[in-house]
């Protein structure tokens, strides 16, 4: 199986990783880059029971678990198919109790899908999960980017590393957050899916934050990605972008996570 893919206006390389399910990289969309790199770097599973019994108030830790998604975690292979108007590249994996299926969906509209559904089960009904997605948009070239939000009822330009979580608010196309070209005009659009609890985290770029990634969920210590985020500027720099979702375990499982990403602005040269 070939690990470059050339369909609907798109061209991208994939590999499945150890630790950070599949990667995507060096993607381009009608010859222009759009991306160096996504990944699906954890899923973080809190199991927590909403009780004051005696039984649960005994000392026990209670998470956030983590266990790797990748290749020591896969379930069959990873597979490649066509749909109307696009491609897909999917996994499934097996973590312990609990079962995912991840997915790179590319519509040859302009739309970016990474998305994990989440089949559940787990040690009982009482758990919260966390899938981490970490995206390195490069648009139209790493540099000469500034990042968006969209509240208080307008875009607002980012000027530093922070937290930026998703309250309700967006703009007339459902747009949240979104990282545009100084000098090009174009744009990466992302937003919740339909009923994500989410946030976004904005970080410059650096050596060394690649995978493999740890949740650093040990006590007392603070977590990544926020363990990242300081007061670095970020117009013109190289970003790097992490979508948190937090999914409660309840009957309407499965349940489909992760952002929607539109392109703007990326005709063919």
């Amino acid at each position: 199986m070939s690990n470059v893919i050339e369909q609907a206006n798109w061209k991208f390389h994939w590999r499945l990783t150890e630790s950070a399910g599949l990667m995507v990289y060096l993607a381009e969309y009608r010859g222009r880059r759009v991306m160096w790199e996504g990944s699906l770097p954890y899923v973080t599973v809190d199991h927590q029971r909403h009780s004051l019994n005696v039984e649960v108030a005994d000392g026990e830790p209670h998470g956030p678990w983590w266990i790797p998604l990748g290749a020591r975690t896969l379930s069959g292979n990873p597979r490649i198919q066509a749909f109307r108007g696009g491609v897909e590249l999917s996994a499934t994996f097996q973590a312990g109790p609990y079962g995912y299926m991840q997915m790179w969906r590319f519509h040859d509209d302009g739309r970016m899908c990474p998305w994990l559904t989440i089949y559940g089960h787990g040690l009982h009904e009482d758990h919260t999960y966390h899938p981490h997605w970490r995206f390195d948009f490069d648009v139209d070239g790493a540099r000469d980017d500034a990042l968006e939000h969209f509240e208080e009822g307008r875009w607002n330009r980012v000027a530093e590393e922070g937290w930026f979580p998703y309250t309700g608010e967006a703009d007339e196309s459902g747009q949240v957050w979104r990282q545009v070209d100084f000098g090009s005009g174009c744009a990466v659009n992302l937003r919740p899916h339909t009923w994500d609890d989410a946030e976004l985290f904005a970080i410059r770029y650096h050596d060394g934050e690649w995978p493999p990634f740890s949740p650093r969920s040990a006590a007392g210590a603070q977590p990544f990605p926020a363990a990242y985020v300081g007061s670095e500027p970020l117009d013109g720099q190289d970003v790097t972008l992490w979508y948190v979702a937090h999914v409660h375990y309840d009957q309407s499982f499965p349940y489909t996570a992760g952002p929607w990403v539109k392109l703007e602005g990326f005709s063919a040269r």
